[in-house]
């Protein structure tokens, strides 16, 4: 699985992941804040091939944050971004 980038990268309420995935499967995100405590927990399903993700992220206070992705037990890339 592969993460090609998180749009926009400052978050107002929803963003958008572009996801490309060999084979269909959970992508997990684990939204951070920059003093490292968990934040929110996502899990999304992915299926096989190029797709956009549409993530909501309203709910986090204002700040600036650190998304990392995994597929499994598998860390894949971790993202900063900022909400507004």
């Amino acid at each position: 699985m592969y993460i090609q980038h998180l749009q926009p990268n400052i978050i107002l309420n929803d963003s958008y992941l572009t996801v490309m995935s060999e084979q269909a499967g959970n992508l997990i995100l684990k939204v951070l804040d920059v003093n490292g405590h968990m934040a929110k927990t996502i899990v999304e399903d992915v299926s096989e091939g190029l797709q956009q993700l549409v993530i909501n992220l309203g709910d986090l206070a204002s700040g600036n944050y650190i998304l990392n992705a995994f597929s499994g037990d598998v860390f894949i890339k971790a993202i900063r971004f900022s909400k507004q």
